[in-house]
């Protein structure tokens, strides 16, 4: 901003003489250029035709209601906030600087705390509040806007740039070292690893690092899948950019009305669940073969009249159950193991045969071990620290070898990823929520600062259809602008403050 600082302080300098709308159109014009190389960069707005999208929280009026809604800059979502160095990614990591905590946890509480806070008039941090409202602005444009697979793209560029540091998305296996199969992880975010207790200092505690993330973003209820061997290969890899002891994977939830036991349309909150993937868990997580009782005819005599039912079995705690193993078997055979007629009553007092449990429970056939790679991998498994020579016994199943097109496919429930332990908070994304907190932090501000921020949208506006679209009324209106954003910025900056800048 510096460049356009040097220009407001020559015309504060010369206020004594007469601005004539000439002479205005002059200092617009000197600044078409320094916006397209500097405030575009430092602040998102782009010299470019308007991006009217009608879900756009930053497209309501400036005024509603009397209340005066600050200007917020049009971010460019682009897939190079995934990637350090890019200056798309250095201006967002800008923005979201000042979104607080460092887990995702912690910035949910934070963007939580900020829609929930009641911000007092005049006492409002700009810095702050641009940041929490670009971030809701960006991250409701990215989930609403797009399909699930650019949305789920664009998501994991976010989050690169909203964890900053050495933080990236993960669209190269070559990036991660991976060999021989896709990466698992979406991201490798640098984030805090161990929090101090009271009373401990961050030297004696503080731990960062960075961890691989895999981002699924579901419909109410939806499972979780990924490859198999993909899966295993990541815990195989000892490629040490690949950081494979756990992958953690981060599952956004978009909540959804029910109706008539029918998830319909998103209501627009999200809800997010972590759960972490490591060596030792494998097991108990992915793919293990389901176990089913056991059934069979016993000898029974009935007490009283029965009639035949079709697909239910009696358990071993006594309890009826109607189960899709006994499906189409008769609950009463005759003494000779033929099925009772159906709909036939059974006298009192006759001997048959029942079905029943009768005894525990075996291992089923599943789609990524048979029983018997399960319990010789089980077996194996039973060392704390699993290495990746034990683990390596995974590649002999199979799930594994899998002929089927990408590979066999493992499940997690939302039974498994919803458990209390892996809930780590919502965020309410709908436009009126967004609209309102928008209006109650631009009455926190210094007047000044929303004017600067509203007139500098405004003159980029006038300026694109001056320039580019040719409309000559916008001219006046980019005259009229210019003066209030010169006005403002004096009184924000004031002139001692500029020259004492330019002096150092």
């Amino acid at each position: 901003m510096s460049d356009l600082k040097n220009i407001l302080r020559e015309e504060y300098k010369k206020k004594k003489r007469l601005i004539s709308p000439q002479s205005l159109m002059m200092m617009i014009e000197e600044m078409v250029d320094v916006f397209q190389d500097t405030t575009a960069i430092a602040t998102g707005y782009a010299l470019v035709e308007n991006d009217s999208r009608e879900t756009d929280p930053t497209s309501e009026e400036q005024t509603s209601d009397d209340v005066t809604v600050i200007r917020r800059p049009i971010v460019k979502i682009t897939e190079l906030w995934g990637q350090p160095g890019k200056d798309d990614r250095a201006i967002m990591e800008a923005m979201m600087k000042n979104i607080r905590g460092n887990t995702v946890q912690a910035k949910i509480k934070s963007v939580n705390d900020f829609l929930a806070k009641e911000p007092k008039p005049g006492q409002g941090d700009i810095s702050e509040v641009m940041s929490y409202l670009i971030f809701l602005d960006t991250f409701a444009s990215i989930i609403s806007d797009y399909g699930a697979a650019v949305s789920g793209f664009l998501f994991e560029a976010f989050l690169a740039a909203l964890f900053g540091n050495t933080s990236i998305q993960v669209d190269d296996p070559e990036q991660v070292g991976a060999k021989g199969s896709l990466p698992i992880e979406d991201n490798q975010l640098w984030m805090q690893l161990k929090q101090c207790k009271e009373g401990e200092s961050s030297d004696e505690c503080e731990e960062w690092g960075i961890v691989p993330y895999s981002l699924k973003v579901l419909r109410q209820n939806g499972p979780v899948h990924g490859s198999f061997k993909n899966l295993v290969d990541f815990f195989l890899d000892p490629a040490p950019q690949r950081m494979s002891d756990s992958i953690t994977y981060l599952i956004v939830i978009k909540e959804a009305e029910k109706k008539g036991g029918k998830f319909g349309k998103w209501t627009g909150s999200l809800v997010f669940y972590e759960f972490v993937l490591t060596r030792q868990n494998f097991l108990s997580l992915i793919g293990a073969p389901k176990s089913v009782p056991i059934f069979g005819y016993v000898p029974f005599t009935v007490s009283s009249k029965k009639k035949q039912s079709i697909g239910v079995a009696i358990m071993d705690d006594g309890a009826r159950k109607s189960l899709a193993q006994v499906k189409g078997m008769p609950l009463y055979q005759t003494e000779a193991g033929q099925p009772w007629p159906d709909g036939a009553p059974i006298p009192a007092e006759t001997p048959v045969k029942r079905l029943q449990q009768v005894g525990e429970r075996e291992v089923a056939s599943a789609k990524l071990f048979s029983p018997e790679e399960y319990e010789r991998i089980r077996g194996e498994f039973t060392d704390v620290d699993i290495s990746r020579q034990i683990f390596a016994s995974l590649k002999d199943t199979k799930g594994y070898g899998s002929k089927v097109a990408g590979g066999a496919q493992w499940t997690v429930t939302p039974k498994v990823y919803m458990a209390e332990d892996n809930f780590r908070g919502t965020i309410d994304l709908r436009p009126e929520v967004l609209k309102q907190k928008a209006e109650e932090y631009t009455q926190s501000l210094n007047a000044s600062i929303v004017a600067i921020f509203n007139a500098l949208g405004a003159l980029s506006d006038n300026i694109n259809s001056y320039f580019i679209s040719g409309e000559k009324s916008a001219g006046s209106e980019a005259i009229t602008h210019a003066r209030i954003l010169k006005d403002e910025v004096n009184k924000v900056i004031p002139e001692e403050a500029i020259e004492k800048q330019a002096a150092e």
